[in-house]
């Protein structure tokens, strides 16, 4: 019973964590002394690692648009300013196109899923 019941554990882990972590899982779990409490903890780490994987990918989405976005916003501040960048501490807007830029940039790396998700 400790076996399938690690077995099952197990399986419903994302397909890349299962498959990186299973044979030191189910190891783990058929010499636990406290094999019901450690079945249910992996059971809420499948659940967790689910809930990231269904999370970061449309945050990672929602930054590219808005890095995207922003790096058209600050190529028309660019434009309108008359000295280029030198001007570019001169104004709000350009400063403020400047922030955003740099916050969505930031953004997209920081919510880029890990590779091979």
């Amino acid at each position: 019973m400790r076996r399938r019941s690690a077995r099952v554990a197990v399986r419903l882990l994302p397909p890349t964590f299962r498959d990186r972590y299973r044979g030191e899982l189910v190891s783990l779990l058929e010499g636990s002394t406290t094999p019901c409490r450690d079945t249910i903890d992996v059971l809420l780490l499948a659940v967790r690692q689910h809930l990231e994987v269904l999370v970061t990918r449309p945050m990672h989405t929602l930054a590219l648009a808005a890095l995207a976005l922003t790096l058209v916003m600050f190529g028309y501040v660019i434009n309108d300013l008359g000295s280029g960048l030198t001007e570019l501490g001169q104004h709000w807007w350009s400063s403020a196109a400047l922030a955003a830029l740099l916050t969505s940039g930031v953004a997209a790396v920081l919510t880029s899923p890990a590779r091979g998700q």
